[in-house]
């Protein structure tokens, strides 16, 4: 079949690429809200409160992390404009709600444009290498285009709200990119200034926008650009990575972040050989990943990447593929050659990525592939193209494209169309991802912790609501082998072990169990606060006084505004008539505070249950409690009826003085 290539316009190819995006992904517009969105978009209060919030976006951190937060305000912004625009729709819907009366809500706009930034990237992607491959016939950027939009591991970036920092990253950087190029063949200074502003809102977007110091100097290199050149568009975008970074330091500051073993246990122990070895089994994964990925999943972690040694076939089989191609590859892009070209880009930027340099969270992550699939397809698109010995010049019009090209490309576009169409109702809410999921994530502690969080508050209004449904049992069955799970697979996993304590506390009324987990918690970490409430009501169930008052005491060591405490802590005095110690132990926690308000209004409390023969006691106690904070006007004028009681007007005077 003769194709005439130079007829076809770019408005065509791009035509193209919008009709096959919204055919694969069309089905993913009408998901609702799912893994990590409530973080940036569902209970974000910026986002709430619309454009209004655009200056706190920007000069504040994003999203909870950890006990940490994460800066990319960029795509936390848009989030905020779409709330302006289209505050009227419903904010999400169940699936029941959408089989009764399917409406557009707030987060299929999201999803839409997600696919429109796709799409945006898609485009993008095309131009910019059809001018790095400007000599190269446009048979080439297609294909390698067609490969990039319709692969499967891109189903996350789109299809999670979240992953719209992915999204917007990788735009900004092809927009700067296309900027140097430009610069690079034709001059002109003012694209140096856009590009310098597109990066910068790829870092305001990710972090990882810095790749582009990679990035650019090879394509730079391979479309034959003088090294002084190169030098001084690198010196521009590390001005606008610096520039980015000093804004950061300045309005925002350093926030550490938290880690746990379960995230990556390299990030607690291991030396360069330890990530060398994981290293290669990582890389082993992606290519497996790239080639078809078969079991996509939302989170991955410890163990289902283990922490792999040489003595696992697959680093074996890694270094086997990748130093011999690392090599090979490096010899061709020296030559400019197009294979080499993708071979560079595609390790080059999977290095920082496979844990090597410094430990990732999650060990693996879907969209981690998503800026170095970029060299992956071009591997592949030049490969199929040389197979067919289809030629390359940019000046052949007529080009003999054989049947089995098409059948070729036409094969890898349906059977990954195929499986992005399907991926994309897994990732339709939270609860249909992590079931769908949890099939082939068996060692994963996260992913089970993630399953039985999201099952948690599911059942608990499931009892509230429907408490006569003969399926509870099951679902609180199955909360707890999740938790079990997670508990087997990282044994040290704190949340996992408090929950169980508090499921079988609460659902199952099983106080030794719940006492066994807790206790577990507690002995990790002595200062977790939900464990030894856990324990405290438990011990309170069994009757055993003396470890549930301990427990409470402990409680309140650790957070003296812990409400519920103080209100437990009062029936368990109470019932065991023992109300005279609760308030002296109070008092020595007291002593030892330094802002005590809390402890003396409930000692006040306590001693108020006595009777209103302790009247004069428990004024000592509500005065101290006062006397911390002055602007409490409820306190202060219960403390004024309490003198009205005994008539004492001086008092009354002085304490009315306070609220007048």
């Amino acid at each position: 079949m003769n194709v005439n290539l130079l007829n076809i316009s770019n408005k065509a190819f791009y035509g193209i690429f919008i009709v096959l995006a919204f055919v694969i992904y069309g089905n993913g517009i009408n998901n609702e809200y799912s893994l990590d969105d409530d973080l940036v978009v569902f209970n974000n209060q910026k986002v709430e409160q619309g454009i209004s919030s655009i200056y706190d976006i920007f000069t504040t951190r994003s999203q909870k992390a950890n006990k940490n937060t994460i800066y990319r305000p960029l795509p936390i912004a848009s989030f905020a404009i779409e709330k302006q625009l289209f505050s009227e729709l419903p904010r999400y819907q169940t699936k029941k709600e959408k089989k009764q009366n399917d409406k557009i809500t707030q987060a299929n706009i999201s999803h839409f444009i997600n696919l429109i930034f796709y799409i945006i990237t898609c485009v993008l992607l095309f131009n910019v290498l059809r001018t790095v491959f400007k000599e190269y016939n446009v048979l080439l950027p297609f294909t390698i285009v067609l490969i990039f939009l319709t692969h499967p591991l891109h189903t996350e970036p789109v299809n999670n709200l979240k992953s719209r920092d992915e999204l917007l990253m990788l735009l900004f950087v092809l927009l700067s990119l296309q900027q140097y190029l430009k610069f690079s063949l034709a001059g002109k200074y003012y694209r140096l200034f856009i590009a310098f502003v597109f990066l910068l809102l790829a870092q305001f977007s990710k972090q990882n926008g810095i790749a582009i110091l990679g990035i650019l100097p090879v394509f730079l290199y391979f479309i034959k650009v003088s090294y002084k050149k190169i030098g001084v568009l690198l010196l521009v975008s590390m001005a606008a990575i610096f520039s980015f970074s000093m804004f950061k330091i300045n309005f925002i500051g350093a926030a550490p972040r938290a880690y746990f073993y379960y995230e990556n246990p390299l990030l607690f122990e291991g030396n360069i050989i330890d990530r060398i070895s994981v290293g290669f089994y990582c890389a082993f994964f992606y290519l497996k990943m790239l080639l078809y990925p078969k079991n996509l999943s939302f989170y991955y972690g410890y163990s289902q990447i283990p922490m792999a040694d040489f003595s696992y076939w697959q680093v074996w089989a890694s270094m086997l593929v990748f130093i011999p191609t690392g090599i090979y590859g490096f010899y061709l892009f020296i030559k400019r050659n197009v294979l080499g070209l993708g071979i560079v880009l595609w390790f080059g930027v999977m290095m920082g990525v496979i844990n090597v340099f410094f430990p990732i969270v999650g060990i693996v992550a879907d969209r981690f592939t998503y800026m170095f699939s970029i060299g992956y397809c071009i591997v592949v698109g030049g490969i199929i193209l040389k197979a067919f010995k289809l030629p390359l010049d940019k000046g052949v019009s007529n080009v003999k494209v054989p049947y089995a090209f098409f059948v070729v490309i036409s094969l890898i576009i349906i059977v990954y169309s195929v499986r992005v169409i399907d991926r994309n109702n897994d990732w339709h809410d939270h609860l249909t991802l992590y079931d769908n999921d949890i099939e082939h994530l068996e060692n994963s502690a996260k992913a089970h912790a993630i399953l039985s969080n999201t099952l948690y508050p599911l059942v608990m209004n499931k009892i509230r609501t429907i408490p006569n449904d003969k399926s509870i049992n099951g679902d609180i069955d199955r909360l707890i082998f999740h938790y079990h799970e997670a508990i087997r697979i990282d044994s040290n996993y704190l949340v996992c072990l408090n929950n169980l304590g508090s499921v079988y506390s609460i659902l199952k009324r099983n106080y030794k169990q719940a006492i066994y987990y807790s206790n577990r918690a507690v002995k990790i970490n002595p200062l977790y606060l939900e464990a030894h409430f856990n324990l405290a009501f438990s011990y309170d169930a069994l009757n055993d006084y003396n470890s549930a008052l301990y427990h409470y005491l402990e409680v309140i060591k650790i957070n003296s505004n812990y409400e519920n405490a103080y209100i437990k802590l009062g029936l368990l005095l109470s019932k065991n008539n023992k109300l005279e110690e609760g308030v002296m132990f109070l008092n020595e926690i007291a002593e030892k505070e330094s802002q005590p308000k809390q402890i003396y209004l409930n000692i006040a409390n306590l001693i108020s249950r006595q009777g209103e023969e302790n009247i004069d006691a428990a004024l000592v106690y509500f005065v101290k409690s006062f006397n911390q904070d002055k602007q409490d006007s409820v306190l202060c004028e219960h403390i004024i009826k309490l003198y009205e009681m005994k008539s004492n007007q001086e008092k009354i005077d002085c304490y009315k003085g306070f609220i007048e």
